[in-house]
């Protein structure tokens, strides 16, 4: 709604409703949960993904208790990108 209420407030013109909603610069990019993680907090990870599948409670409890349940599913979705994850896939 705030895009299109944008849109409408330029006079429907593309360029200028996107330059207002695209900070001078282009987008900021955000630190991504996978540069938060140490090599061995994913190994970790990984060892708990193997053993309980996606029950992230249970991998936070048993495995990566100082990390908080969002972080591990956020972690979780960057992970899938990996060639890690195509290497356990295969």
């Amino acid at each position: 709604f705030h895009a299109m209420d944008t849109l409408q407030r330029n006079g429907y013109d593309l360029a200028r409703a996107m330059a207002t909603l695209v900070p001078q610069g282009g987008p900021w990019l955000c630190r991504d949960e996978m540069e938060e993680w140490s090599a061995s907090e994913a190994m970790l990870f990984e060892e708990a993904l193997e053993k309980y599948g996606k029950d992230f409670n249970d991998i936070r409890q048993d495995f990566l208790p100082w990390k908080s349940l969002a972080s591990i599913v956020q972690f979780y979705y960057m992970w899938k990108t990996t060639d890690r994850y195509i290497q356990q896939v295969r």
